[in-house]
Protein backbone atom coordinates (compact mmCIF):
# COMPACT_ATOMS: atom_id res chain seq x y z
CA UNK A 1 0.00 0.00 0.00
CA UNK A 2 0.82 3.51 -0.47
CA UNK A 3 0.38 5.14 2.80
CA UNK A 4 0.33 9.02 3.97
CA UNK A 5 2.09 8.89 7.43
CA UNK A 6 1.97 11.87 9.41
CA UNK A 7 4.09 13.22 12.48
CA UNK A 8 6.71 10.93 11.03
CA UNK A 9 9.74 13.17 12.56
CA UNK A 10 8.40 12.28 15.94
CA UNK A 11 9.43 9.28 18.52
CA UNK A 12 6.25 7.18 17.90
CA UNK A 13 6.46 8.22 14.55
CA UNK A 14 9.70 7.10 13.36
CA UNK A 15 9.02 3.72 14.88
CA UNK A 16 5.91 3.85 12.90
CA UNK A 17 7.69 4.36 9.56
CA UNK A 18 10.22 1.61 10.14
CA UNK A 19 7.25 -1.30 10.80
CA UNK A 20 5.60 -0.11 7.46
CA UNK A 21 8.64 0.14 5.64
CA UNK A 22 9.60 -3.37 6.86
CA UNK A 23 6.20 -5.00 5.87
CA UNK A 24 7.01 -3.59 2.32
CA UNK A 25 4.46 -0.68 2.54
CA UNK A 26 5.49 2.72 0.37
CA UNK A 27 5.46 5.41 2.97
CA UNK A 28 4.97 9.43 2.42
CA UNK A 29 5.40 11.57 4.95
CA UNK A 30 4.32 15.13 5.31
CA UNK A 31 6.43 16.97 7.28
CA UNK A 32 6.73 20.95 8.11
CA UNK A 33 10.05 21.35 7.15
CA UNK A 34 13.28 19.99 5.28
CA UNK A 35 15.13 19.27 8.51
CA UNK A 36 12.21 17.33 9.99
CA UNK A 37 12.59 15.04 6.50
CA UNK A 38 13.00 11.28 7.38
CA UNK A 39 15.48 9.96 5.03
CA UNK A 40 14.68 7.10 2.38
CA UNK A 41 10.56 8.17 2.52
CA UNK A 42 8.96 9.85 0.16
CA UNK A 43 8.50 13.54 1.71
CA UNK A 44 6.22 16.37 1.27
CA UNK A 45 6.46 19.77 2.93
CA UNK A 46 3.51 21.24 4.59
CA UNK A 47 1.39 21.43 7.72
CA UNK A 48 -1.26 18.82 8.89
CA UNK A 49 -3.39 21.81 10.29
CA UNK A 50 -3.21 22.95 6.68
CA UNK A 51 -6.23 21.42 4.49
CA UNK A 52 -4.25 22.00 0.97
CA UNK A 53 -1.42 20.55 2.15
CA UNK A 54 -3.05 17.35 3.34
CA UNK A 55 -4.81 17.07 0.58
CA UNK A 56 -1.76 17.17 -1.90
CA UNK A 57 -0.12 14.90 0.03
CA UNK A 58 -2.75 12.37 0.64
CA UNK A 59 -3.33 12.08 -3.16
CA UNK A 60 -2.86 8.38 -4.82
CA UNK A 61 -2.51 6.97 -1.19
CA UNK A 62 -4.10 3.70 -0.37
CA UNK A 63 -4.45 4.88 3.24
CA UNK A 64 -3.45 7.30 6.13
CA UNK A 65 -1.74 6.73 9.80
CA UNK A 66 -2.41 9.89 11.51
CA UNK A 67 0.30 10.01 14.46
CA UNK A 68 1.07 13.88 14.25
CA UNK A 69 0.04 15.65 17.16
CA UNK A 70 1.16 17.30 20.57
CA UNK A 71 1.60 15.51 23.72
CA UNK A 72 3.51 18.28 25.69
CA UNK A 73 1.74 18.13 28.95
CA UNK A 74 2.31 22.12 29.03
CA UNK A 75 1.22 23.08 25.84
CA UNK A 76 -1.66 26.01 25.99
CA UNK A 77 -5.06 24.48 25.36
CA UNK A 78 -5.25 26.53 21.91
CA UNK A 79 -2.02 25.11 20.81
CA UNK A 80 -3.17 21.25 21.57
CA UNK A 81 -6.52 22.06 19.95
CA UNK A 82 -4.81 22.85 16.68
CA UNK A 83 -2.51 20.11 16.97
CA UNK A 84 -5.07 17.23 17.81
CA UNK A 85 -8.33 18.69 16.74
CA UNK A 86 -7.76 20.30 13.66
CA UNK A 87 -5.06 18.22 12.14
CA UNK A 88 -7.49 15.67 12.40
CA UNK A 89 -10.13 17.31 10.80
CA UNK A 90 -8.30 18.38 7.93
CA UNK A 91 -7.07 15.03 7.58
CA UNK A 92 -11.10 13.56 7.41
CA UNK A 93 -11.60 16.16 4.97
CA UNK A 94 -8.54 15.05 2.73
CA UNK A 95 -9.76 11.59 3.20
CA UNK A 96 -13.27 12.63 1.82
CA UNK A 97 -11.76 14.90 -1.22
CA UNK A 98 -9.67 12.71 -2.70
CA UNK A 99 -10.56 9.71 -1.89
CA UNK A 100 -8.56 7.64 0.47
CA UNK A 101 -10.49 4.93 1.58
CA UNK A 102 -8.43 3.82 5.23
CA UNK A 103 -7.40 5.92 8.58
CA UNK A 104 -5.97 5.00 11.47
CA UNK A 105 -5.66 7.62 14.14
CA UNK A 106 -3.06 7.69 16.67
CA UNK A 107 -5.01 8.69 20.26
CA UNK A 108 -3.95 7.41 23.69
CA UNK A 109 -5.25 5.98 26.23
CA UNK A 110 -5.36 8.62 28.38
CA UNK A 111 -8.69 9.42 27.22
CA UNK A 112 -10.33 7.09 29.47
CA UNK A 113 -8.66 8.14 32.56
CA UNK A 114 -10.46 10.23 34.97
CA UNK A 115 -10.07 9.98 38.64
CA UNK A 116 -10.75 6.31 39.71
CA UNK A 117 -8.23 3.71 39.25
CA UNK A 118 -8.09 1.79 35.85
CA UNK A 119 -7.71 -2.31 36.17
CA UNK A 120 -7.99 -4.46 33.14
CA UNK A 121 -10.71 -2.56 31.49
CA UNK A 122 -11.56 -3.31 28.20
CA UNK A 123 -12.82 -0.82 25.10
CA UNK A 124 -16.06 -0.39 26.56
CA UNK A 125 -14.32 1.78 29.17
CA UNK A 126 -16.40 5.40 29.27
CA UNK A 127 -15.02 8.59 28.69
CA UNK A 128 -14.60 10.43 32.41
CA UNK A 129 -17.32 12.72 33.39
CA UNK A 130 -14.58 15.54 33.03
CA UNK A 131 -10.72 15.34 31.73
CA UNK A 132 -8.25 16.81 34.32
CA UNK A 133 -5.91 18.26 31.98
CA UNK A 134 -6.82 19.60 28.20
CA UNK A 135 -4.24 16.75 26.68
CA UNK A 136 -6.40 13.64 26.84
CA UNK A 137 -9.43 16.03 26.22
CA UNK A 138 -8.27 16.74 22.80
CA UNK A 139 -6.90 13.51 22.03
CA UNK A 140 -10.59 12.59 22.84
CA UNK A 141 -12.17 15.01 20.84
CA UNK A 142 -10.10 14.23 17.73
CA UNK A 143 -10.78 9.45 17.97
CA UNK A 144 -14.87 10.86 18.15
CA UNK A 145 -14.51 12.31 15.37
CA UNK A 146 -12.58 9.68 13.14
CA UNK A 147 -15.06 6.91 14.77
CA UNK A 148 -17.93 8.96 13.48
CA UNK A 149 -16.43 9.14 10.23
CA UNK A 150 -16.37 5.51 9.87
CA UNK A 151 -18.56 4.35 6.91
CA UNK A 152 -18.76 2.42 3.52
CA UNK A 153 -16.12 4.82 1.63
CA UNK A 154 -13.93 5.99 4.82
CA UNK A 155 -12.89 2.85 7.18
CA UNK A 156 -11.63 4.20 10.44
CA UNK A 157 -9.73 2.85 13.78
CA UNK A 158 -8.30 4.56 16.46
CA UNK A 159 -5.46 2.74 18.68
CA UNK A 160 -4.71 3.87 22.29
CA UNK A 161 -0.94 3.44 23.35
CA UNK A 162 -0.66 3.77 26.88
CA UNK A 163 2.89 5.61 28.36
CA UNK A 164 5.03 5.15 25.13
CA UNK A 165 8.43 4.34 26.59
CA UNK A 166 11.67 2.85 24.55
CA UNK A 167 14.99 4.29 23.07
CA UNK A 168 14.67 8.02 22.30
CA UNK A 169 11.84 8.75 24.05
CA UNK A 170 12.33 12.67 24.80
CA UNK A 171 10.29 13.73 27.61
CA UNK A 172 10.29 11.18 30.80
CA UNK A 173 13.30 9.41 30.21
CA UNK A 174 15.56 12.66 30.29
CA UNK A 175 13.50 14.78 32.77
CA UNK A 176 14.02 11.19 35.32
CA UNK A 177 17.58 11.23 34.35
CA UNK A 178 18.71 14.77 34.75
CA UNK A 179 17.16 14.77 38.11
CA UNK A 180 19.00 12.34 39.26
CA UNK A 181 22.52 12.91 38.05
CA UNK A 182 21.43 16.35 39.91
CA UNK A 183 20.80 14.15 43.06
CA UNK A 184 17.80 16.27 42.99
CA UNK A 185 14.83 13.22 42.20
CA UNK A 186 11.91 12.60 44.35
CA UNK A 187 9.94 9.55 43.43
CA UNK A 188 5.84 11.20 43.34
CA UNK A 189 2.61 9.54 42.75
CA UNK A 190 1.46 6.61 44.19
CA UNK A 191 4.11 3.67 44.55
CA UNK A 192 1.69 0.39 44.41
CA UNK A 193 -0.68 1.42 41.99
CA UNK A 194 0.02 -0.49 38.88
CA UNK A 195 0.68 1.29 35.31
CA UNK A 196 1.08 -0.71 31.69
CA UNK A 197 3.38 1.60 29.58
CA UNK A 198 3.95 0.35 26.15
CA UNK A 199 7.11 0.25 24.37
CA UNK A 200 7.45 2.31 21.10
CA UNK A 201 8.11 -0.81 18.96
CA UNK A 202 4.93 -2.56 19.88
CA UNK A 203 3.13 0.41 19.44
CA UNK A 204 4.33 1.27 15.68
CA UNK A 205 4.19 -2.81 15.36
CA UNK A 206 -0.05 -2.48 16.32
CA UNK A 207 -0.17 0.87 13.75
CA UNK A 208 1.10 -1.57 10.89
CA UNK A 209 -1.50 -4.49 11.79
CA UNK A 210 -4.41 -1.70 11.70
CA UNK A 211 -3.77 -0.46 8.65
CA UNK A 212 -3.09 -3.85 6.78
CA UNK A 213 -6.63 -5.08 8.24
CA UNK A 214 -8.81 -1.82 7.68
CA UNK A 215 -11.18 -2.35 5.72
CA UNK A 216 -14.84 -1.18 4.41
CA UNK A 217 -17.10 -3.94 7.00
CA UNK A 218 -13.76 -5.78 8.75
CA UNK A 219 -13.70 -6.30 12.07
CA UNK A 220 -11.92 -3.11 13.27
CA UNK A 221 -13.63 -0.62 11.38
CA UNK A 222 -15.32 2.52 13.35
CA UNK A 223 -13.41 1.01 16.74
CA UNK A 224 -10.90 2.02 18.65
CA UNK A 225 -7.93 -0.36 20.41
CA UNK A 226 -5.91 -0.17 24.09
CA UNK A 227 -2.49 -0.96 23.30
CA UNK A 228 0.20 -1.72 25.72
CA UNK A 229 2.65 -3.83 26.73
CA UNK A 230 0.92 -6.57 28.70
CA UNK A 231 2.71 -6.60 31.81
CA UNK A 232 1.37 -3.86 34.66
CA UNK A 233 4.02 -3.02 36.92
CA UNK A 234 3.57 -0.82 40.10
CA UNK A 235 4.53 2.68 39.31
CA UNK A 236 7.85 2.72 41.42
CA UNK A 237 9.47 -0.64 39.55
CA UNK A 238 9.04 1.35 36.13
CA UNK A 239 10.92 4.33 37.42
CA UNK A 240 13.45 2.53 39.04
CA UNK A 241 13.89 0.15 36.26
CA UNK A 242 14.06 3.80 33.70
CA UNK A 243 17.09 4.66 36.19
CA UNK A 244 18.60 1.65 36.42
CA UNK A 245 19.39 1.33 32.59
CA UNK A 246 20.49 5.13 33.14
CA UNK A 247 23.22 3.86 35.31
CA UNK A 248 21.54 4.95 38.99
CA UNK A 249 20.58 3.23 41.56
CA UNK A 250 17.01 3.04 42.64
CA UNK A 251 15.14 5.88 44.55
CA UNK A 252 13.62 5.84 47.35
CA UNK A 253 12.84 9.25 48.70
CA UNK A 254 9.56 10.55 47.83
CA UNK A 255 7.76 13.49 47.34
CA UNK A 256 4.63 14.59 49.87
CA UNK A 257 1.51 14.47 47.84
CA UNK A 258 0.90 18.30 48.70
CA UNK A 259 4.51 19.02 47.10
CA UNK A 260 4.06 16.97 43.92
CA UNK A 261 1.43 19.59 43.42
CA UNK A 262 2.42 22.50 43.98
CA UNK A 263 5.29 21.63 41.44
CA UNK A 264 2.47 20.75 38.68
CA UNK A 265 0.95 23.88 39.41
CA UNK A 266 4.32 25.53 39.33
CA UNK A 267 5.12 23.93 35.82
CA UNK A 268 2.05 24.59 34.51
CA UNK A 269 2.48 28.49 35.09
CA UNK A 270 6.02 28.21 33.46
CA UNK A 271 4.77 26.49 30.48
CA UNK A 272 5.98 29.06 27.97
CA UNK A 273 9.34 28.64 28.55
CA UNK A 274 11.45 26.98 26.54
CA UNK A 275 13.03 23.65 27.20
CA UNK A 276 11.94 20.08 28.50
CA UNK A 277 8.68 19.57 30.15
CA UNK A 278 9.51 19.56 33.86
CA UNK A 279 9.02 15.76 35.19
CA UNK A 280 6.33 16.64 37.74
CA UNK A 281 3.37 17.82 35.70
CA UNK A 282 -0.64 17.81 36.14
CA UNK A 283 -0.29 15.40 33.22
CA UNK A 284 2.11 13.39 34.91
CA UNK A 285 1.32 13.34 38.16
CA UNK A 286 -2.25 12.13 37.15
CA UNK A 287 -0.70 9.45 34.84
CA UNK A 288 1.17 8.27 38.08
CA UNK A 289 -1.41 8.84 40.77
CA UNK A 290 -3.87 5.70 40.05
CA UNK A 291 -3.64 2.31 38.66
CA UNK A 292 -3.83 2.05 34.61
CA UNK A 293 -3.64 -1.29 32.76
CA UNK A 294 -5.88 -2.81 30.50
CA UNK A 295 -7.38 -5.72 28.89
CA UNK A 296 -6.02 -6.10 25.44
CA UNK A 297 -8.28 -8.77 24.24
CA UNK A 298 -10.14 -7.32 21.77
CA UNK A 299 -6.53 -5.91 20.16
CA UNK A 300 -5.28 -9.73 20.10
CA UNK A 301 -8.10 -11.40 18.44
CA UNK A 302 -9.09 -7.88 15.82
CA UNK A 303 -5.73 -7.24 15.29
CA UNK A 304 -3.57 -9.89 15.80
CA UNK A 305 -1.39 -7.84 18.17
CA UNK A 306 1.15 -9.51 20.54
CA UNK A 307 3.73 -7.17 21.87
CA UNK A 308 6.78 -8.25 20.17
CA UNK A 309 9.40 -6.32 22.94
CA UNK A 310 9.13 -7.57 26.33
CA UNK A 311 9.70 -5.04 29.44
CA UNK A 312 12.49 -7.06 30.15
CA UNK A 313 13.82 -6.43 26.51
CA UNK A 314 13.45 -2.83 26.22
CA UNK A 315 14.86 -2.00 29.23
CA UNK A 316 18.34 -3.51 28.11
CA UNK A 317 18.00 -2.23 24.87
CA UNK A 318 17.38 1.28 26.21
CA UNK A 319 20.45 0.60 28.90
CA UNK A 320 22.67 -0.06 25.74
CA UNK A 321 21.95 3.12 24.43
CA UNK A 322 22.39 4.53 27.02
CA UNK A 323 25.78 3.75 27.96
CA UNK A 324 27.04 3.99 24.50
CA UNK A 325 25.47 8.04 24.96
CA UNK A 326 27.58 7.99 27.97
CA UNK A 327 30.55 7.04 26.57
CA UNK A 328 30.37 8.90 23.02
CA UNK A 329 29.61 12.08 25.63
CA UNK A 330 32.78 11.48 27.76
CA UNK A 331 35.31 10.80 24.45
Amino acid sequence: MQILLTGASGFLGRAIAAALLARGHAVRVLVRHQGAAVAGLDTRLGNASAFDDVCAAATGCDAIVHAAGCVDPLASIESLHEANVRTTDCVLGACELVGVPRLVLTSCASVVLGSEDLEGVDETQPYPARWTTPLPHTKALAEQRVLAANGPDLATCVLRPHLLWGNGEPHLVPALLDLARRGKLRLFGEPDKRIDPCHVDNAAEAHALAVERLESGAAIAGKAYFISQGEPLSIDAFFNALLRAGGFPPEKRRLAGLTARALATGARMQGDDEGPSPLVNANTLELFSRASWFNLAAAKRDLGYEPKVGFAAGITRLQTQLARERLQSRG
